[in-house]
């Protein structure tokens, strides 16, 4: 019985110095400077930053503290590159002293299913871990920032739930902070809700979205990838939705063709058959279709499209053949 009421609480933060399921804000917690994931870095090193702490909870994301393991994952569409580091923000329990940190990434992670593992890195120790000047819970916070290094690795254009976490000396616990999207870089900003919790330790052996057990809502976590660009393949889509949109590309190859690809989502669809069979693009199968095939030009260029209303805030990708290249995924208007 003990050991359950402990695990309950220890799952989560939540207003006050007692830990309990349900998380309520107070007035206490309501203030607060808020740090940017980059820190003093340029901006173009973080290709993902979910958002800064926004004071409603924090999720347990730590192993080998009194926690024996527990991983909290949030979801990214990734642009593709080389993932050359790691960030977060973390509020840690009094007592609590760590000697490396973890990082993991799926494919396909859902309800009860953890999809594909496409890449872990373990006892990372290049890392600092700095207070924020943020305080919440009565407890500071800290901004994780770990460098790869040699372990460094590509992480092609799609979607996928990362998870990132504190290794501990044996005592103590790390709450990596909600978001709110506050400051986020990249797609999707921290607001939708698609976050889940893996624990044998808490009894979750397989994810479990943390809305089942904190109630609904838009509960995401404050993390974040550092990277190079792979590539440089980029599209921009500025204009006004419905009306006349503009898709602007650049890095790609001189004189191919390549395809715009539009989907209501973004998801980690497969191409299954053709030229680029096994290509995995950064978009769902919601209305997913091929809009047209244009010339590269000399790698970079420009053309207007008008876009009704069932393109307003649906999603493009570029892909160029032959080498099925992708861009990164813009939204519409």
């Amino acid at each position: 019985m003990n050991r359950i009421l402990f695990s309950a609480s220890a799952l989560v933060l939540t207003a006050g110095a007692a830990l309990a399921q349900n998380p309520t804000l107070t007035a206490a917690e309501t203030g607060g400077t808020h740090r940017k994931a980059d820190g003093n870095q340029s901006p173009a090193a973080v290709c993902w930053y979910n958002g800064d702490l926004d004071f409603r909870n924090g999720f347990t994301s730590e192993r080998n503290t009194a926690v024996s393991d527990s991983w909290t994952f949030d979801n990214v569409t990734w642009t593709g590159g080389t993932v050359t580091g790691f960030r977060g923000n973390f509020i840690i329990n009094p007592g609590t002293t760590f000697g490396a940190c973890d990082i993991v990434v799926y494919s396909g992670l859902s309800e009860g299913n953890f999809g594909t593992q496409i890449a872990a890195v373990n006892d990372v120790t290049t890392y600092t871990f700095t207070l924020t000047g943020n305080n919440a819970f009565g407890r500071d916070e800290y901004l994780l920032v770990a460098t790869l290094g040699g372990s460094s690795f590509n992480l092609p254009a799609g979607s996928y739930h990362v998870g990132i976490r504190m290794v501990g000396t044996g005592a103590g616990q790390a709450f990596v902070v909600v978001t709110s999207g506050l400051n986020a870089v990249g797609t999707p900003p921290g607001n939708d809700g698609n976050t889940f919790l893996q624990s044998n330790y808490f009894g979750y052996p397989n994810p479990t979205n943390w809305q089942n057990l904190v109630g609904p809502g838009t509960w995401d976590v404050s993390y974040g990838l550092d990277c190079t660009q792979g590539g440089g393949y980029t599209l921009a889509i500025t204009g006004v939705c419905p009306g006349t949109v503009r898709l602007a590309w650049s890095g790609a190859q001189p004189n191919r063709q390549q395809g715009i690809l539009f989907a209501r989502n973004t998801g980690n669809y497969t191409i299954g058959s053709g030229t680029c069979a096994g290509t995995q693009l950064g978009l769902g199968t919601n209305q997913l279709q091929l809009y047209n095939t244009i010339g590269t030009g000399n790698g970079a260029g420009s053309v207007n499209a008008q876009a009704g209303s069932g393109a307003c805030r649906g999603y493009v990708q570029l892909i160029q053949v032959p080498g099925c290249q992708t861009s990164n995924v813009a939204q519409v208007p």
